[in-house]
């Protein structure tokens, strides 16, 4: 990474990101490299703060503003793709303190034994201090086993190795001539080795499942997963393996959310559902149209409703069409 830290001013690496703002190709791969090396420098990202969470604000936005002084981005930048940004500084800064851990940490020593010893010279040996003081913690103890506990119940794992997600969908899309894999097809390619084994027990029931679905749901459900909608509610995978959590789809990675998105993502999931109502009710008026209606008498209505403006005029349409009406022009009645 020292070829992009003593990039001269003015130079910049083009980052191309993807339809869901997520860097992509080699450069992405460099500027994931980048953010790790900038979560190990102490100037930056301090470790002796407990968590993301409670770190100030200025180093996080100095840390990005540095990101921002060395690639330039394709479309330009954004929020979405700050707070991406921003997440992925987070998790290499966890993932860096998480190495420490397993450098340095041995319980059978005391809590100034081990904060004596620097394991890497990137390391304020302050900031160390706290980060060992956390460790010997209570709080800290009692985080760590839960850690282990969640780590031991994963078994979600892949075989794309230091591959992103995202630049692993990208090179799928490329080989496609520009369709979207779906998320069956991106579960089944990441969960195969080249052997053509699978990586555990777990995911092989998965894939089983998820091909028995596929030749139930026929080729109508196959075209539906090649066609890159940024819906997957009605999907394979999702039949099968219900609901995503907030701000992860599963098979396609982080995709960034801003508070803005998950309002107008409510509205069209209400928008969805009222429109789904007045297809029943109005399947509901065409039964009652056709009990009570003759055949030629029905087409007239459709038509009417196809061109009048508002509801009134069709209504008026309506009456003069009814029942009622043609008994009383029947009788002589005005």
């Amino acid at each position: 990474m020292l070829d992009v830290w003593e990039m001269e001013d003015g130079d910049l690496i083009i980052i191309n990101l993807d339809k869901y703002d997520r860097p992509i190709g080699e450069e992405g791969t460099t500027l994931t490299r980048f953010i790790g090396s900038v979560a190990r420098r102490y100037q930056y990202a301090p470790i002796d703060y407990k968590s993301w969470k409670v770190m100030p604000n200025d180093y996080k936005e100095e840390m990005l503003k540095l990101i921002e002084s060395k690639f330039e981005f394709v479309p330009p930048i954004n929020d979405l793709t700050r707070e991406m940004l921003k997440s992925e500084l987070n998790e290499k800064w966890r993932q860096w303190k998480g190495d420490l851990k397993s450098m340095a940490y041995d319980p059978t020593k005391t809590e100034e034994e081990v904060a004596s010893l620097v394991p890497d010279d990137r390391v304020d040996p302050n900031q160390y201090r706290g980060l060992v003081h956390h460790w010997f913690s209570d709080e800290g103890q009692k985080i760590s086993k839960i850690n282990r506990q969640n780590r031991a119940k994963f078994e979600d794992v892949h075989c794309m190795g230091s591959k992103s997600l995202p630049k692993f969908i990208d090179e799928k899309i490329k080989k496609g001539k520009g369709v979207l894999p779906g998320r069956k097809e991106i579960y089944i390619d990441t969960r195969t080795r080249k052997d053509g084994t699978i990586v555990n027990e777990k995911a092989a029931r998965l894939i089983e499942e998820l091909k028995k679905h596929n030749n139930e749901a026929g080729t109508s459900q196959s075209t539906q997963d090649t066609q890159g909608s940024m819906s997957w509610k009605d999907d394979i995978f999702y039949q099968v393996q219900g609901p995503d959590k907030n701000g992860r789809v599963r098979c396609m990675g982080k995709i960034p959310h801003s508070k803005k998105s998950k309002v107008c993502a409510s509205e069209n999931e209400e928008l969805r559902e009222r429109v789904k109502n007045m297809e029943n009710l109005l399947a509901n008026v065409m039964t009652l149209i056709q009990n009570r209606f003759s055949g030629a008498d029905v087409n007239d209505i459709i038509q009417a409703a196809r061109q009048v403006p508002d509801a009134t005029s069709a209504q008026n349409h309506l009456n003069s069409l009814s029942p009622n009406n043609n008994e009383n022009n029947e009788n002589g009645e005005d």
